[in-house]
């Protein structure tokens, strides 16, 4: 009976221990053998020993060594000493799963010879990339430090791998903030020379103003109109008019004069500015700054970090006995020696009692004496009891329904059952085996054809991956995000469609009614554009055509940097228009104001108004001192003062609007220059991280995957037909 509960329990509890002590000799010997084949087989013999090295390292808070070392804003700058945070620690690991640091590592250390690939194999490409993914590693710390961990059989390359791979890091950043840094220094050289360039051509103005006798317009001014006041006390007409000669002289350039010399005074100090930008953008293009502080080198490694040989022997040896168990347990089973089912307790176990008691009282009963009295007995309680025999079948028939209704129930109880019991499901398995591996095999063989090249076309997958560069957020996205959705426009869409003609390429009838859906449709199923958890933009294209799929993700680049151009160079014109009409309309308002400035000189006499008005004054009061203080020219004075009383105020505010009309001519000036500069500038606008390249292997359909899942699929959907099948059977049989 004690062996009937076990065998009655589940297989892991109660069979398995029987098949564990009925063939524990076997199953000793078996984990000896597993023991001493999965050592052997983890041996250097049959598995090459990978030695890992590794190497810690912080990035730097800053990269630019003029912002750091040079601006005037050092106080806003961050610490060339300073350790980078999350973003920069994000942008190094982007790097270093660049193909820049990947392509120089292959070539330094010839690694396609180093990992045994024929260099005329198909696939020699993607099997190389998949050997430095698979033994080169770079992660973020829990510390926010980079991690570079380089597995190889020979420990000392594997050394040398990854601290070159963390040398790499600073030749490579630099090589791709260089080519900005460059064209940055270019544009910033070529305006600091023309500025110069501008203030020469200013000072050889001056020059030539000075020529005429313009040297310094107030004094000479001042100087000619005192002057121009004694010579008159003396009524020297020769002196008068000489000195009249040379006001109008001065009347007629010292506008330009004044103009052209708060012009230049100006552009020298723009060109202090600009001279240091010049500086620093030189230092930015020529100079390198190291990008990472090395926390610890990597060192060869005395003892190898795979393969963990006591641990393939502990799985090993605990697999083969689990499995070894298991198809024992199996083969007692099916043998007959062993019950797996686990057996329902009968609900009428009552009912079996009392028949189990009757017929052991009539096997036990030899006597027919007795048997005779028990059924007189039984006769008369029936004749002289006839009300409680009809209760009792009342009884007797209530119970029949009750009973009815637990047959029921216990019949769909067992249904279920039957159907999800595991010890069913292996007898169904095992009794349908040939049909199921039919099924399974005609399945497997059907996903593999079908998944071949005839039926489903193979597709090449290149890609790229670029961080946003020279850009400003509009709103509140961030630069990474407005790539997302610049490179997802309609208009780069159709560019890329129209230069490859893919109407053509996906085979879409042009006079299909839903056209350009379907061709929209096939162009975004193989093109994808996506952000990188290091906030780098991940550009993915498919195609039957390798080199097309990289050709359309660098075209796809392209057809971003012109249309950031576009728009900066639309905005840029605007802007340009608008500060070439100010500028226009400023030197309209200068020529005017000289105009009006002339006239008041050689008409009115009235030169500068300070030095004028002094002269005036002294004339008009006699305080003229000197031999001639008594030939003082009253009618010419009384001129000048009732020409001064007229246009004094308009003197004044000519000559003030002149000087404010002129600096803000020169502000605007510059601001059109640097307009112009970037309006007539061929930049980029993406930092390439990773360069696409043709692939040498389809990327999709994964047949092998293909021939798994439909052959899983097929096995569980002819299962289940199985056990719809047998779970009739049984319920007709019934």
């Amino acid at each position: 009976m004690e062996e009937q509960e076990q065998t009655n329990k589940p297989f892991f509890s109660g069979v398995a221990m029987q098949v564990i002590l009925k063939y524990k000799k076997h199953l000793t010997i078996i984990g000896i053998v597993a023991v001493l084949l999965s050592a052997i087989f983890s041996g250097p013999t049959f598995i090459t020993p990978l030695y890992k090295s590794n190497v810690i390292l912080y990035p730097t808070a800053s990269n630019s060594i003029s912002k750091v070392l040079l601006s005037e804003n050092m106080g806003n700058s961050k610490d060339i000493l300073e350790f980078g945070e999350e973003e920069q620690t994000e942008q190094m690991l982007q790097v270093l799963n660049s193909n820049k640091i990947r392509d120089r590592v292959v070539i330094k250390y010839n690694l396609l010879d180093h990992y045994e690939i024929k260099p005329g194999s198909k696939y020699r490409m993607t099997r190389l990339i998949k050997e430095y993914e698979t033994n080169f590693r770079f992660r973020r710390t829990e510390y926010m430090a980079v991690s570079i961990t380089v597995f190889d059989r020979d420990a000392q390359m594997a050394a040398d791998m990854a601290n070159d791979v963390a040398e790499l890091v600073d030749s490579t950043i630099n090589r791709m903030q260089k080519k900005v840094a460059i064209k940055a220094f270019e544009i910033v050289e070529r305006e600091y020379f023309k500025l110069k360039d501008e203030i020469q051509v200013k000072e050889d103005s001056l020059t030539v103003l000075r020529g005429y006798g313009v040297h310094d317009y107030e004094s000479q001014s001042e100087m000619f109109n005192r002057q121009l006041a004694i010579e008159m006390a003396k009524g020297n007409a020769p002196g008068i008019k000489r000195l009249e000669d040379k006001l109008e002289i001065l009347s007629m350039y010292g506008g330009p004069y004044v103009s052209i010399r708060d012009a230049l005074l100006h552009d020298k100090k723009q060109l202090s500015q600009l001279k240091a930008k010049y500086e620093e953008a030189k230092v930015d293009a020529t100079e390198n700054l190291p990008h990472k502080f090395v926390v610890s080198n990597a060192i060869r490694a005395e003892k190898k970090s795979y393969p963990i040989r006591w641990l393939i022997v502990l799985i090993t040896t605990f697999s083969v006995l689990f499995l070894a168990t298991l198809i024992f347990g199996m083969m007692e089973i099916l043998s007959g020696r062993m019950e797996f089912d686990i057996k329902k307790k009968d609900r009428k176990l009552g009912v079996f009692k009392r028949k189990n008691d009757v017929q052991a009282d009539s096997r036990s009963s030899n006597s027919p004496v007795e048997v005779v009295e028990k059924v007189i007995i039984r006769e008369r309680i029936v004749i002289q009891e006839p009300v409680k025999v009809v209760r009792k079948e009342q009884e007797i028939s209530g119970q029949k329904e009750v009973e009815k209704e637990i047959t029921k129930r216990d019949n769909n109880n067992f249904k279920m059952d039957n159907f999800f019991n595991s010890a069913n499901l292996v007898k169904l398995i095992v009794k349908w085996r040939y049909h199921l591996l039919i099924v399974v095999g005609v399945a497997a063989l059907l996903a593999a054809i079908f998944s071949g090249p005839t039926f489903i076309t193979p597709m090449y997958k290149s890609y790229a991956v670029s961080y946003p560069a020279n850009v400003e957020p509009y709103s509140e996205e961030s630069t990474t995000e407005q790539m997302l959705q610049i490179l997802n426009a309609q208009d780069i869409v159709d560019s890329v469609i129209q230069k490859y003609d893919l109407a053509r390429h996906y085979e879409i009838d042009p006079d299909y009614e839903y056209y350009k859906t379907v061709l929209l449709y096939e162009y975004h199923q193989n093109v994808s554009v996506s952000k990188t958890p290091f906030e780098s933009v991940l550009i993915e294209v498919h195609d039957k055509d390798p080199v097309m799929a990289r050709d359309m993700v660098n075209a796809i680049l392209d057809f971003y940097n012109k249309k950031i151009s576009r728009l900066h160079k639309n905005k840029y014109v605007e802007v340009v228009d608008m500060y070439e009409s100010q500028l226009l309309q400023k030197r309209q308002v200068l020529d005017s104001l000289k105009q009006i400035l002339y006239v008041l000189g050689t008409e009115y006499g009235l030169i500068d108004y300070s030095a004028t008005s002094q002269e005036i004054m002294r004339g008009y009061l006699k305080t003229v001192y000197g031999g001639n203080a008594k030939d003082i020219n009253t009618k010419e004075v009384k001129r000048l003062l009732d020409n001064m009383e007229i246009k004094s105020g308009q003197l004044i505010e000519v000559v003030q609007m002149l000087q404010n009309e002129s600096r803000a001519y020169v502000d605007i000036k510059l601001d059109l220059e640097m307009n112009v500069r970037f309006l007539n500038a061929n930049m980029t606008y993406s930092n390439i991280v990773t360069y696409p390249f043709v692939s040498d292997k389809k990327s999709y359909p994964v047949r092998w995957i293909i021939v798994v899942i439909v052959s899983l699929a097929a096995f569980i959907f002819a299962l289940l037909v199985i056990l719809f099948l047998e779970n009739r059977k049984k319920l007709q049989r019934k």
